[in-house]
C-alpha cells in the first residue's frame, strides 16, 4: 500500500513543470464526486471542481448540484490524497445581464450566488488547511463585447439597461455633416471605395451622432420654450395693462400677474395660464438637462447610449469589489481569478481585463481601508492577493478569427503570447485547452493550433507559481466523452513516470485506462464493468450500489474510495 502511495506521489509530481503543477478540470456533467475520485486514483495533484455550466438546479453545472454529503466527501478525498482543489464558479453574469437587458436586480441576485461559491471554497480551505484557493469567474456573461469595433459595436441604453447592436452602414452624408458632429475620418467614418459621395459610418461614429443629437434636441426644446415664453409675455403686457407696471414678469411675481389677469378675465387668464405652464415646462427641461449631464456626460457629450464595454465594466467592477470584500472576511481568503472569455464577450481582451483588475484592486483597497481599518499598504497587498487573472489559452486562441486593426491581418500566436507577457503580473491561474481558433472545442493539447507549449515556456521562464488546469474534456473517445489528460501529457512532453518513457507508451496500460476516464455521466462499461471498480456498503453519494465487472457481486465492500 505504502509503495503504491509513494509511486502515486512520484507520478503526479512528474506532472509539475517549473515550480507549478498541472491539473485537470472535472466536467460539470455527471457525478463530479465519482469523476474526481477516479482522477485522484490516477495521480492528478490539482483538480478543479467545475460549476461552470449554467443549467437548472436539478442538473449539472450549478453549485446546488453538490449537496452536503458530496461536498464533504470531495474535501475528504482531497485532504487524504494531498490534492489541491480549485473551483470554477457557475456561468452567471457578473454585470447582471438578463435576456437582452442589464439589470441591477439580476446583478445582485448573481452576486448572492457567487457568494455561496466563495463559501464553498472557504469550506475547502478551512478543512484542508489551505489559503487563497483559486475560484474562477468569467469576466462577463454575454457576447456583447466589441472584437471588431469598426464593424459591430454593442451599446447599452443607460436609462433602461437595454443592449443595442450598432452595425457599420453606408451613408451619403455631405462632409459638413461629419464635421458638425465632430466625427474623424478613419476613426468614425471612411469613404467607400469606388462610390464617390458614399461613406462607411462606423458604430463609434453612430454613437457620437446619437449623443450630440440628444444634446441638440434638448437645446431645441429649450429654445422652443423660450420663444413661446417671450411671445406670451408680450401678449400679457398688451392685454393686462397693469402687468406692465410690475416690470419683468418672472416666477417670483407670476402670482400677482395671475391675480390681475383674473380681474380682467377672458383672454388675459388664458394667456397667463399658458405662460405659467411654459415656465413649468422650462423648469422640467432644465432639470432633465442637469440629470442627463450628471448621469451620462462623456467626452463633452450627453450620452445615454454608451459602448457595452464601458457600461459592463463598471457593473462588473462593482460585483468583484463586493466579492473581494466577501473573500477577505473568510478565514481561508479564497482568491478571485477573473477569466478572459470569448473575444465577443466584454473585457475578453487581456490588456483591457488586466487594467480593469487593477482598478478593482484599487477600489477594493479603498473599501478595506475605509470599512476594515487596514493601512493603505496592507490593503493594497490584500487586494493583490484576493483578485487576479485566470488566463485561458483556448479563449485567447479564438482571437485568430478576427482582424487585428493594427496589422490588418488575423491575430497570430506571436500576438497572443505578447498579450500574456503584458498581463503576466496579474496572472494567478491558467486554463489549458486547445482548439483551431474558431470554436471553443476544449480539445487535448496538440489537437488544435493554440500556442500552449510556448505559453508554458513563457510562464516557466518567468518563474510563475500557480496552477495550470487542463480543460480538455472535449477529447473524442469513449463515445465522444473523454478527459484528454493522456493526450495532453504526451504533447506537452511530460514523461509517463519520472525519468521514464513518454505517454505514447501508455496505450494498452492502466495509465491509458485511468486517464481516459469519462467526464460525463460515468460509463459503467468503461469504468466499472471493465475494471471492476464498484463499492457496496457505502452511500449512493460516494458511488455505492454500482456493480462491479461482469460478475454480479464483485465489489469491494468497505474499501475507501481513495
Amino acid at each position: 500500500m505504502y509503495d503504491n502511495l509513494r509511486f502515486e506521489y512520484a507520478h503526479f509530481n512528474s506532472m509539475d513543470f517549473g515550480s507549478y503543477g498541472l491539473g485537470a478540470s472535472v466536467t460539470p456533467m455527471g457525478s463530479q464526486l465519482m469523476t474526481t475520485n477516479t482522477a485522484i486514483n490516477w495521480g492528478l495533484q490539482n483538480l478543479e471542481i467545475n460549476l461552470g455550466t449554467q443549467m437548472n438546479y436539478q442538473q449539472a453545472g450549478h453549485l446546488a448540484q453538490l449537496g452536503k454529503v458530496e461536498r464533504d466527501e470531495l474535501i475528504r478525498l482531497a485532504k487524504l490524497n494531498r490534492v489541491n482543489l480549485s473551483v470554477h464558479a457557475p456561468l452567471l453574469s457578473p454585470e447582471g445581464l438578463q435576456g437582452n437587458q442589464i439589470s441591477e436586480a439580476a446583478r445582485i441576485r448573481n452576486v448572492k450566488e457567487f457568494e455561496q461559491t466563495i463559501d464553498f471554497v472557504d469550506q475547502i480551505g478551512r478543512q484542508t488547511g489551505k489559503k487563497h484557493i483559486p475560484v474562477t469567474f468569467h469576466a462577463s456573461g454575454a457576447p456583447i463585447g466589441n472584437p471588431m469595433p469598426n464593424e459591430m459595436l454593442y451599446a447599452v441604453d443607460q436609462e433602461s439597461g437595454q443592449v443595442i447592436p450598432i452595425e457599420k452602414r453606408e451613408v451619403a452624408y455631405p462632409p459638413e455633416y461629419f464635421k458638425r458632429y465632430g466625427l474623424k475620418e478613419g476613426e468614425d467614418y471612411a469613404p467607400v471605395e469606388g462610390k464617390p459621395g458614399f461613406y462607411y459610418l462606423y458604430p463609434k461614429g453612430e454613437l457620437k451622432i446619437y449623443g450630440k443629437s440628444q444634446l441638440q434636441r434638448l437645446k431645441y426644446e429649450e429654445a422652443h420654450t423660450d420663444y413661446w415664453l417671450r411671445h406670451y409675455k408680450e401678449q400679457m403686457k398688451r392685454v393686462i395693462p397693469a402687468a406692465a407696471s410690475i416690470g419683468e414678469i418672472n416666477e417670483k411675481n407670476l402670482d400677482e400677474v395671475m391675480r390681475r389677469a383674473r380681474e380682467i378675465g377672458g383672454q388675459a387668464v388664458e394667456i397667463a395660464e399658458n405662460y405659467r405652464a411654459l415656465l413649468e415646462e422650462k423648469k422640467q427641461l432644465e432639470a432633465k438637462a442637469q440629470n442627463l449631464r450628471m448621469k451620462y456626460k462623456k467626452e463633452g457629450q450627453i450620452m445615454q447610449l454608451v459602448p457595452s464595454d464601458d457600461y459592463v465594466k463598471e457593473k462588473m467592477k462593482k460585483t468583484f469589489v463586493e466579492l473581494g470584500l466577501k473573500a477577505y472576511e473568510k478565514p481561508s481568503k479564497p482568491m478571485i481569478v477573473i477569466e478572459n472569455f470569448y473575444p465577443e464577450f466584454t473585457l475578453s481582451e487581456p490588456t483591457k481585463l488586466a487594467k480593469t483588475i487593477e482598478e478593482i484592486r484599487q477600489e477594493l483597497a479603498d473599501r478595506l481601508v475605509k470599512e476594515k481599518g487596514l493601512s493603505r499598504s496592507r490593503a493594497i497587498k490584500e487586494a493583490q492577493e484576493l483578485v487576479g487573472m485566470n488566463v485561458d489559452v483556448g479563449h485567447l486562441n479564438l482571437w485568430k478569427k478576427y482582424i487585428n486593426p493594427k496589422t490588418g491581418k488575423p491575430y497570430t500566436d506571436k500576438e497572443i503570447l505578447e498579450w500574456v507577457n503584458k498581463v503576466y503580473p496579474y496572472i494567478k491561474h491558467v486554463h489549458i485547452t486547445d482548439n483551431f481558433g474558431d470554436y471553443d472545442a476544449h480539445l487535448p493539447v496538440g489537437w488544435g493550433n493554440a500556442p500552449i507549449n510556448q505559453l508554458i515556456d513563457t510562464l516557466r521562464k518567468k518563474g510563475w507559481k500557480g496552477r495550470a488546469i487542463l480543460e480538455t474534456f472535449g477529447a473524442m473517445q469513449y463515445g465522444g466523452q473523454g478527459f484528454g489528460v493522456a493526450q495532453s501529457m504526451y504533447h506537452l512532453g511530460i514523461p509517463l513516470v519520472p525519468g521514464g518513457p513518454g505517454w505514447e507508451m501508455a496505450e494498452g496500460t492502466y495509465f491509458q485506462a485511468g486517464y481516459a476516464f469519462t467526464t460525463g455521466p460515468i460509463l459503467p462499461d468503461v469504468n466499472f464493468q471493465t475494471y471492476g471498480v464498484g463499492f457496496s456498503g457505502l452511500p449512493y453519494a460516494t458511488g455505492a450500489q454500482i456493480g462491479g465487472s461482469q460478475k454480479p457481486g464483485q465489489k469491494f465492500s468497505g474499501t475507501p474510495m481513495s
